[in-house]
């Protein structure tokens, strides 16, 4: 260690800086060691979500339950159900349902499901361009129920982080 600490001297570095380069790339249990609630969900969203973005199928069946719920949580809270079935995020309603039943989520699923009632059947089209369509002709019936369902949403009366933290924990040998 003096070796080193000799050579970086002379290039003008401290021991301190040579030590303390951040790691970049965390694995799913090193964030959970590190981060708690919703830091520990947001990183490992973030580390999840850009691999969701770029190559989905190299993701595992229980890192994509994290990535749907988050995904679905951040289109209610940046747009609400409108958005959120307007977006390509409502390709994945029927994926979302199976994530919240996965992580054992009783208010979100529920707030989910009853905001398909205006679509006919109940059937959320995967397809974006078809579900856009019905959106139109649906959106007034829809409108006020799904703010009443938003408000709910907002109460975060079910804590999704909690939820998210013990189902990867019970399934940690399938996370990065």
């Amino acid at each position: 260690m003096l070796q080193y600490e000799s050579e970086y001297s002379k290039m003008g570095c401290t021991k301190m800086a040579f030590w303390n380069k951040k790691k970049t790339h965390f694995s799913v249990s090193e964030i959970l060691k590190e981060k708690s609630g919703q830091d520990a969900i947001i990183a490992i969203n973030n580390l999840l979500s850009t691999i969701f973005d770029k190559k989905p199928k190299t993701l595992t069946d229980q890192e994509k339950v994290i990535v749907l719920i988050e995904e679905f949580e951040r289109e209610i809270n940046n747009g609400g159900f409108s958005q959120f079935y307007f977006n390509t995020s409502g390709n994945y309603y029927n994926d979302i349902v199976n994530a919240l039943e996965k992580v054992k989520s009783i208010k979100f699923l529920d707030l989910l499901k009853r905001s398909s009632t205006p679509f006919p059947d109940y059937i959320i089209p995967i397809g974006k361009d078809e579900r856009q369509i019905i959106l139109e002709t649906i959106e007034e019936e829809a409108e006020e129920l799904w703010e009443n369902l938003e408000q709910e949403f907002y109460k975060y009366e079910e804590n999704i982080y909690d939820l998210l933290i013990d189902y990867i924990r019970e399934n940690i040998d399938h996370f990065r």
